[in-house]
């Protein structure tokens, strides 16, 4: 490898900053102040030196605000911002780059971070307010874009993973789960930035305030649907030894996992409530109906309507967590004039399904035996 290669890639990612985080309109008002605008479009005379025009007659400087472009017609020139600005200042790309960093408050040092530090989610400032929450509406529009684009990614990995652990591919899409390799991150990250405004996609929790796509480590996407649109999502690392395992979306969980599911079923039909995402994989894998709880503490009150015709069994994991929600909840159930069963299991579900052949089975007589059970 040539020995100027870390130079260059400085130098490209520094080049990628730039165009994330540059404010088009402004940069190009500062050498085209008269410049006309309809819709996201400039046009206006061109004022590269070497282009030597007038300064009279038809303007010939088209930009394309959007994406950043400039076309002269005149001389039938054009490119991007770098490329205006080399242009107009007589200088290298290189020089271009880091005199246009320097103006964005960007520098060299900043852009030689890795990029799992720059994509790293914003820390948490108590002293600062949170954003204003995006409408339901919009965040489903990023939700779902961001799921469709990832989702023509190669999927392989993300499938072989949940595959190890039982879970079938059926089951995969009518979760609606998504996954991209991070060989793809770089060009998910510019279709949103293509598709939404950055500040949107900042409040949202998917970017953060260094214009980064958050989700970096974290490419196995678990969408929470309502009405058939996804409002919210979780990630989980696919490699070993990293910690958190998890990342989400800004704001709290909405609703229980799968939730979505149970307007296909009947009422009085069997719904387990078992905790997080694998452990209801593997049941929807084996036809049972599940929801699920991100935590063992994690069900609201509220929460309970959507289950309130349906006869609801608990089976969540063994540990001292799971066993005081399971008798919170049944509580909580009778408060409300509902009846919550509950079942044992020595591991959690996953690994119980995994480890007995047959398992869906005995799942079924411990079932019938918890329903038989008087209040």
């Amino acid at each position: 490898m040539p020995d100027d290669a870390p130079q260059l890639t400085a130098l490209r990612e520094l080049r990628d900053e730039i165009k994330r985080v540059i404010d088009y309109r402004s940069f190009y008002l500062r050498y085209c102040p008269n410049a006309n605008q309809s819709g996201a479009r400039l046009q206006t005379l061109c004022p590269i030196p070497t282009h030597r025009h007038s300064g009279q007659g038809h303007p010939s400087l088209s930009i394309d605000l959007t994406r950043g472009l400039f076309h002269c017609f005149s001389r039938d020139e054009g490119g991007d911002a770098i490329k205006f600005y080399e242009l107009m200042h007589g200088a290298t790309y290189s020089q271009a780059v880091c005199a246009l960093a320097r103006d964005l408050g960007l520098d060299n040092k900043r852009s030689t971070r890795t990029l799992a530090q720059r994509a790293a989610p914003d820390p948490m400032d108590e002293s600062q307010p949170e954003p204003e929450p995006l409408p339901r509406a919009r965040i489903a529009a990023i939700c779902e874009a961001f799921l469709k684009t990832c989702r023509a990614e190669e999927q392989t990995e993300g499938i072989n993973y949940l595959a190890r652990r039982g879970i079938d591919a059926r089951t995969i899409r009518r979760a609606g789960i998504a996954y991209f390799p991070r060989r793809a991150y770089r060009r998910v990250m510019r279709r949103m930035l293509d598709s939404f405004p950055l500040a949107e996609l900042q409040r949202s929790g998917l970017f953060n305030t260094r214009a980064h796509l958050t989700f970096y480590r974290h490419r196995l996407l678990f969408p929470f649907r309502v009405e058939g649109r996804a409002i919210y999502l979780q990630a989980r690392t696919t490699a070993a030894g990293i910690e958190p395992r998890w990342h989400n979306m800004r704001g709290g969980v909405p609703s229980l996992y799968n939730v979505d599911a149970l307007n296909e079923l009947p009422t009085g039909h069997v719904v387990y409530l078992v905790e997080g995402f694998t452990d209801t994989l593997t049941l929807l894998t084996h036809e049972f109906a599940a929801v699920g709880l991100v935590g063992a503490g994690g069900l609201k009150p509220e929460w309970l309507a959507p289950l309130a015709r349906f006869r609801v069994v608990s089976a969540l994991d063994p540990d001292a967590a799971g066993q005081r929600a399971a008798v919170a909840y049944e509580e909580l159930f009778a408060a409300r004039g509902l009846r919550l069963a509950r079942i044992a299991l020595p591991t959690d579900v996953n690994d119980f399904f995994r480890q007995h052949p047959a398992a869906a089975v005995e799942f079924q007589l411990l079932t019938e035996t918890a329903l038989e059970k008087r209040p």
